[in-house]
């Protein structure tokens, strides 16, 4: 039982990583273009009004959490939220970096901070895409806290915004 666990527990801390770097790297725009709530492949990003300074620093958080330099990776996401404290995706990727480094409770707390940042786009497909990934951290943010039931619950929520 001890095994099934830790690879349950291995297995979410990956895709956790994997989500983490996947919503960091639609952070990644041209120059010439505008970055918005999210991509073509459904990943978040910071918004259309997000200024220059944030998203240079959105790239070193996530070339620092490339390289598993993740207080450093923190300390960047960290300023972002001091220019523009307002902006769900930063507190989601905060949430989602919390998430990984095991710090379920500081992660759920921020993914609900995003929801409630977000509710003011009016845009409701790209508001519906960030406020699903909230709840799909938060679900995960559950199962690391052992309340599955909260965590089906969470991922129901985020299945229900996509659909």
């Amino acid at each position: 039982m001890i095994k099934l666990h830790s690879l349950v527990t291995i297995s979410a801390r990956k895709f956790t990583l994997t989500l983490l770097l996947l919503s960091m790297a639609a952070c990644q725009v041209a120059p010439e273009k505008q970055p918005g709530w999210s991509s073509g492949s459904g990943e978040v990003r910071p918004g259309p009004k997000t200024t220059k300074a944030v998203i240079a620093l959105l790239a070193k958080a996530r070339q620092a959490s490339t390289r598993s330099h993740f207080s450093t990776a923190e300390t960047y996401l960290e300023r972002a939220l001091q220019i523009e404290p307002r902006n769900p995706a930063l507190w989601l990727y905060m949430a989602k970096l919390r998430l990984y480094v095991n710090k379920p409770n500081d992660a759920l707390n921020l993914a609900k901070k995003a929801l409630a940042l977000s509710s003011t786009n009016p845009r409701s497909r790209e508001r519906n895409r960030l406020q699903a990934d909230c709840w799909r951290v938060a679900a995960h943010a559950y199962q690391q806290m052992s309340k599955l039931r909260k965590a089906r619950q969470a991922q129901q929520k985020a299945s229900d915004l996509l659909n």
